[in-house]
């Protein structure tokens, strides 16, 4: 979910079709495309990353106008590890991070991915074999908004090799986190969900009649646990969706 000013909020669905909802209403404002994850609203604009997979791992960023969802401009592909699984949703293979949203209007915008690549079952490759392949690449995007352009920052980063002759560094006190304030038991049906100013919006699911359900994006006072719209996001999931990230 990226969200900006004038509580305004960019989801994708299943598909990843953007979705730009009111979030003191939940009017959908408009829809977008497919195969796109929002990342943020900047200036005006939402920052996105179309995922692509066929024939070749790659990303591309799309700019759209935030009021209308028209498309204002696309990078040229950028290339990915060949083994690398890019997806719409945060998963154990992909991954990727935007500045927090209360410092999004900055531009350049930095989007940082990684990827990894974990055995999927049968048997295992060979020593010689897992060696040779790389087990995790990290890059970074640095996107130009006012004068749209796109830079990779990196590429794959190995990990280094220890030195054994090297001491050991003390260990550091790490600072215990912040106590979060309490907030009301989540409904049994809640996929994920992410808080924007005093409203928490959840993902979920309504069963449906036979395999048709429907993915629901509900928004749901942080203070009261009182509900304050939804808006359905796809009416015919097949199966059970994977979770949106926030």
């Amino acid at each position: 979910m990226a969200d900006g000013p004038a509580g305004r909020a960019v989801v994708h669905d299943r598909q990843g079709t953007l979705i730009a909802l009111d979030l003191e209403t939940g009017a959908v404002m408009w829809r977008h495309g497919r195969d796109l994850r929002p990342c943020a609203i900047v200036d005006g604009n939402v920052v996105a990353l179309r995922v692509g997979t066929s024939p070749v791992p790659v990303l591309d960023v799309e700019l759209l106008d935030a009021d209308e969802g028209t498309e204002r401009w696309t990078s040229p592909p950028i290339g990915l590890p060949a083994w690398a699984r890019p997806t719409l949703h945060d998963s154990p293979e992909f991954t990727v991070d935007t500045v927090d949203a209360a410092t999004a209007d900055q531009d350049p915008l930095v989007i940082r991915w990684t990827a990894r690549a974990l055995y999927g079952g049968g048997a295992p490759p060979g020593p010689e074999v897992a060696g040779s392949q790389p087990r995790e690449a990290h890059g970074a995007l640095r996107v130009g908004v006012a004068t749209p352009s796109v830079e990779a920052l990196t590429g794959t980063e190995p990990e280094p090799e220890p030195d054994p002759e090297r001491e050991p560094e003390p260990e550091s006190e790490v600072p215990a986190a912040p106590q979060q304030p309490p907030h009301p038991p989540l409904a049994a049906d809640v996929l994920d969900y992410g808080r924007v100013g005093g409203l928490r919006v959840e993902l979920t699911v309504r069963p449906g009649s036979g395999a048709e359900d429907a993915v629901v994006l509900r928004a749901v006072r942080e203070d009261s646990a009182s509900p304050v719209w939804e808006v359905v996001l796809d009416e015919t999931a097949g199966s059970r969706p994977r979770k949106l990230r926030p």
